[in-house]
């Protein structure tokens, strides 16, 4: 699974690359939300964590709610 959130991502990515200007902002946030999401994931199966990787975690979260409204 680790291997295919990153494989995910590139292929968003590479699926909005030549956005037209009206859906460069979306296609923007969606990445970014989509991002967040798996970089959530990947930290989550981490054996343990500091504080440090339970502040990313946090940070990844936020930022994923923040930008799923994108796909309402």
């Amino acid at each position: 699974m680790k291997g295919l959130g990153h494989v995910i991502v590139l292929v968003f990515a590479a699926t909005v690359l030549n956005p037209l200007v009206s859906q460069s902002i979306p296609f923007t946030e969606a990445l970014l939300c989509l991002k967040n999401f798996v970089y959530f994931h990947l930290m989550v199966q981490y054996w343990y964590h500091t504080e440090a990787t339970i502040e990313y975690m946090e940070n990844y979260l936020e930022e994923f709610h923040f930008h799923k409204v994108v796909f309402s």
